[in-house]
């Protein structure tokens, strides 16, 4: 049976939404109201007021500073002992192997842990499951492997905190393991076994929100201290800031000294070979900052698995000394990468189709969806609808696996403990998680996660809040200040770029870029909107990001408009 749409007067199926009507909701949902907030100025140092504007009490010249002693002295529960196996394991020449994990993170750390102990004199060897065969984490078929090796200790990174079955596994072969980890415990149970995690009950770690790859750099650079050879471990901060960005760290306190060091690694004219050949390769002309680390080159290093399920190339890229080797690496990274951006616009779209625009949490699950890019795709919607959401695509063994992005508003690891009884397997943390599912819980937990949402965020307002760090004219967008900017480099998660209010703008001589982008000058400074079409001959007031634009040796100044105020708009000027 067959009903007429009310809104474009189509038949539709009976008890089905219209195509038309779920359109409108999507959008709906977009348009959240905004609310825009402006730190009152009680500083005329630029700097300085951005950093009070973000509640961060200390002067922008201690902020800048970067000083590599500074890394946090304070030791993760357990270290002290897993330091006095590994050096006992250097000096007897057991075996070792780095069990990493398939992301950035999990890379970055397995190549830190090869390069420091490798240079420190041991015998290293590596695992990284295979995501579509064998999932995430320590588990008997790796350990199988490196017992075949003859490997006498294990070291994970960036995993591990649930891997009981590979932990009693690598006992019952006689092998000695020490898990290395930044996630969430699932239960009370924990591998038995020595486990250095911040997130551990019990552990002093002032650092909680450091990555896989910071917790394992942070013991061997204490083992190079002992061994009085700290410079082995200070080459390698490169790759220490490329997993921390990539992982979406916080990127204030320790994890903030991390990167900034490891970038002056990366814009050091005598970098690593295959550092500046991947530069080379990705045509990035400028300084390396954080958003080349987080949008350029870790995706690079995250592809191979998302499509082809083990990172094999990406440690090449990472450890190897052969330049031949090294070269070839990068070029097939380079187009698994270009594959997967083909693949991901493709899914996506899938994904918005299957969204139902009246739950609170998006729960999508389809067989044409590729497990590898699933976390992609829901950070995507996510991003864009602002509800937390789940992707799944089905495995080869009839399983539904993907990944899981979240708002603050809605712990997801949390939302998944009160069901993991229903879940193969899964792991993560508030913002973001991996999940299997059997078949015949699918539903159910849909219905579940659906009904959870909903309890937490029905009754909490749409509002996005936009705080703004200063209001400036377009004068005062100078190349002081923006010297000034540069100096509170590296943005990213925690500490994003500051916004900055403009206002009684000309629209003069405006073009339009492709019909849906608008770019014009005023006083010196070039404007330009994205997805917007400004009208010509009024003036307006502005939210946006100045940049530096390099073209030919010359630099200039442009301001990226992310909000077009409307007349009357009410900015709520704060105190503190």
């Amino acid at each position: 049976m067959a009903y007429v749409c009310e809104n474009c007067g189509e038949l539709t199926e009976d008890n089905k939404i219209c195509d038309c009507v779920l359109t409108i909701k999507k959008d709906k949902l977009k348009q959240r109201t905004k609310k825009y907030y402006l730190k009152k100025k009680i500083d005329n140092n630029i700097a300085n007021q951005i950093l009070k504007t973000r509640n961060i009490d200390i002067d922008y010249k201690d902020f800048i500073e970067v000083d590599f002693n500074k890394i946090y002295e304070d030791k993760f529960l357990n270290q002290e002992e897993a330091i006095k196996i590994i050096m006992a394991a250097i000096k007897n020449k057991t075996k070792i192997a780095i069990y990493g994990d398939y992301d950035a993170d999990g890379i970055t750390g397995t190549a830190v842990g090869l390069n420091i102990l490798r240079a420190l004199g041991a015998d290293t060897t590596y695992y990284i499951n295979d995501r579509f065969t064998e999932g995430f984490g320590i588990n008997p078929t790796g350990v199988i492997a490196l017992h075949k090796e003859k490997v006498g200790l294990i070291i994970t990174v960036d995993n591990g905190i649930s891997g009981i079955e590979g932990v009693e596994k690598a006992k019952e072969l006689g092998i000695e393991v020490i898990i290395t980890d930044h996630h969430e415990p699932n239960s009370n149970k924990l591998p038995d076994c020595l486990i250095i995690d911040p997130k551990q009950p019990g552990c002093p770690s002032i650092n909680k929100e450091i990555t896989g790859v910071g917790v394992l750099y942070k013991i061997l650079l204490d083992i190079c201290k002992i061994m009085d050879k700290e410079l082995i471990a200070k080459k390698e901060m490169d790759l220490v800031a490329l997993g921390t960005v990539a992982d979406m760290a916080l990127l204030l306190d320790e994890n903030r000294l991390i990167v900034k060091t490891g970038l002056m690694i990366w814009n050091h004219p005598k970098g690593k070979y295959g550092i500046k050949r991947l530069i080379e390769k990705t045509g990035i002309k400028k300084e390396i900052t954080s958003y080349e680390l987080g949008f350029i080159l870790a995706p690079i290093l995250n592809a191979e698995s998302r499509l082809k399920g083990r990172p094999v190339k990406g440690i090449t890229l990472l450890t190897s000394s052969d330049k031949n080797e090294i070269d070839k690496a990068i070029d097939e990274l380079i187009e698994i990468n270009n594959k997967r951006k083909e693949m991901l616009e493709q899914q996506i779209k899938i994904g918005e189709s299957l969204i139902d625009p009246d739950k609170y949490l998006f729960f999508i699950f389809d067989n044409r969806i590729t497990e590898g890019i699933a976390g992609l795709i829901a950070s995507r919607i996510m991003d864009t609808y602002k509800r937390p959401t789940i992707v799944l695509g089905k495995t080869h063994e009839g399983y539904y696996k993907g990944s899981g992005r979240s708002i603050k508003e809605f712990n997801l690891k949390k939302a998944l403990d009160k069901n993991n009884k229903l879940l193969k397997n899964y792991g993560g943390h508030q913002l973001a998680c991996g999940l299997t599912i059997e078949n015949d819980n699918l539903d159910l937990v849909k219905n579940l996660l659906e009904t959870e949402g909903k309890i937490q965020l029905e009754k909490k307002e749409s509002i996005e809040n936009i705080y703004i760090d200063a209001k400036v004219t377009a004068k005062e967008l100078n190349m002081e200040l923006m010297d000034c900017l540069n100096q509170l480099e590296p943005f990213g998660n925690g500490f994003n770029k500051p916004l900055f209010l403009i206002e009684d703008i000309n629209l003069n001589n405006i073009l339009y870029m492709k019909d849906i982008h608008s770019k014009f000058t005023s006083d010196g400074i070039e404007f330009i909107a994205f997805n917007k079409l400004l009208e010509k001959g009024n003036k307006s007031s502005f939210i946006g990001i100045p940049q530096i634009n390099s073209y030919n040796g010359r630099q200039s100044i442009q301001f990226i408009i992310k909000e077009i105020l409307e007349e009357g708009t009410i900015i709520c000027e704060l105190e503190k």
